[in-house]
């Protein structure tokens, strides 16, 4: 019974972007309206139109000329989702499908470094840093990194061993690392220093998984790294998002992306030395991001209930082996977010609804979540 609600749901949803051809909004593509060229790229008008249309709590973007696009993350999600239903099912439709789709995320790398690595398809800026058009984060290279790990462990074809070792080339050659007490962040962005805990676990996570793949020389990297986030977990076992006065805020997903980080790395590695820190960051999570079964933002607030937060806290307890409250997530997901037509709405705020179709926020990040959970079940 449990598995049959989650596959009628994922059946749903891979019919929305099938339909869709994989297509849909970004919380931050507000850069890409016409209205752009009138900021002239002023810092502070940009965040302004940037957050506005993400904030809002309906969808202008048709107005202002923004359009459906495919995102380089969003399909890698969605690629690992129907890679790991194919599993489930041994239906081969689904395993071309994740073939076709992983290809054109290959495909569509960042054009401004010979490695492979990846960014978003429009002008992003924040109180951290601008980033143009497909230039690359670690962040999304090493998420898009994990999931060629999942393709080359399910085919053994070295197309995608030959993808993840020219990945982790990026974060090792072209990424600046910040040297702290003898250990290493990894930047968030090539050319500047930028020091953010969920980046960097990510980056080193993944060269963990890329030296046991290929043999690919770190120098260490991936440890060190792994060790700068463990020394700055507070004593409660939550992180900031970033030690910089103005990073000090604490939230769902971004911490979980760190626990999955430090997990992944230990499940290559085989170096035990963060199983403290993990379990207390677990404990810490599951303890302060949870409304019963309604995943909050931050610690201290429901609303407004995001699609992310949602996706990532069922991904994340599956990965920990709490299925119960992954399910139970996942089910009031299924009923309080999905639409009629398959898609999941970006956010819920007490009394009325965000239902834009968000690409990899939303739709590729809850298809890889639920069938993330279909596996353990």
């Amino acid at each position: 019974m449990k598995s049959e609600i989650l596959i009628e749901s994922v059946e749903k949803l891979f019919e929305y972007l099938e339909r869709n051809d994989f297509r849909g909004y970004d919380p931050f593509d507000g850069l890409n309206s016409f209205l752009y060229p009138l900021t002239l790229k002023n810092k502070y008008l940009s965040i302004a139109l940037q957050q506005s249309v993400r904030r809002l709590p309906f969808n202008i973007r048709p107005l202002i000329g923004i359009k459906q696009e495919r995102s380089t993350k969003g399909i890698a999600y969605i690629s690992s989702a129907y890679l790991k239903y194919y599993k489930l099912t041994g239906n081969k439709r689904y395993l071309e499908k994740s073939k076709e789709l992983i290809k054109w995320v290959i495909d569509h790398r960042s054009p401004y470094f010979e490695n492979y690595c990846w960014g978003n398809h429009f002008d992003y800026v924040s109180r951290v840093f601008y980033l143009k058009k497909g230039m690359p984060t670690v962040v999304w290279t090493g998420l898009i990194g994990n999931i060629l790990v999942e393709f080359y462990l399910e085919t053994k074809d070295e197309f995608y061993k030959d993808a993840i070792y020219k990945t982790a080339k990026f974060i090792i050659e072209d990424l600046p690392t910040c040297d702290f007490d003898h250990t290493f962040c990894i930047s968030y962005i090539p050319f500047q220093k930028k020091n953010v805990h969920n980046a960097n676990v990510i980056g080193g996570s993944f060269l963990s998984q890329a030296k046991k793949i290929t043999g690919i020389k770190t120098d260490k990297l991936e440890r060190l790294s792994m060790e700068y986030t463990a020394r700055f977990q507070h004593e409660d076992g939550s992180w900031y998002y970033g030690e910089r006065k103005d990073l000090h805020w604490i939230d769902n997903f971004h911490t979980a992306y760190v626990l999955d980080s430090f997990k992944r790395y230990q499940d290559f590695s085989k170096d035990s030395s963060f199983e403290d820190n993990i379990k207390k960051g677990f404990s810490f999570y599951r303890e302060n991001f949870f409304d019963g079964d309604i995943p909050k933002y931050y610690f201290d607030k429901t609303y407004p209930i995001d699609i992310q937060c949602v996706s990532q806290s069922i991904e994340t307890l599956s990965n920990f082996d709490d299925i119960e409250k992954s399910y139970n997530v996942a089910l009031w997901a299924i009923r309080n977010m999905q639409e009629k037509d398959g898609h999941f709405i970006f956010r819920k705020y007490k009394r009325t609804k965000n239902k834009t179709p968000m690409l990899h926020w939303g739709l590729g990040t809850m298809a890889r979540g639920l069938t993330s959970l279909l596996e353990k079940l």
